[in-house]
């Protein structure tokens, strides 16, 4: 399994999961604006299609699909227990461990 993909099927949770007003306000303190809930969602949906191309051009189709919904599965439920617990942290690792993955992956 690669780390980049990982990272943006966690990311695109985080990103679905701040669109809805309940979360948005536990975690921003306040409720995302319209727009600003399109955007989110977008960009949720937008980082789960990109994880699940880049583990199906890695792997092939049939494996890649595979992969990916492990993957769909591992980072929702990391994400629901970190949420549960730690809202804050939950989000901040929707942003940061794309830039971590990005980086080991240059080096």
């Amino acid at each position: 399994m690669s780390l980049f993909p990982f990272a943006l099927t966690y990311t695109g949770w985080v990103a679905l999961c701040l669109s809805l007003s309940r979360h948005a306000r536990e975690i921003l303190q306040r409720e995302p604006s319209p727009l600003e809930r399109h955007l989110l969602r977008a960009a949720g949906w937008l980082a789960l299609t990109a994880s699940l191309l880049l583990t199906a051009a890695r792997t092939g189709w049939p494996l890649g699909t595979v992969e990916w919904f492990g993957m769909l599965t591992a980072t929702a439920v990391s994400f629901v227990l970190l949420l549960s617990f730690y809202p804050r942290l939950a989000a901040g690792l929707g942003l940061g461990l794309p830039v971590c993955a990005a980086v080991v992956s240059l080096v």
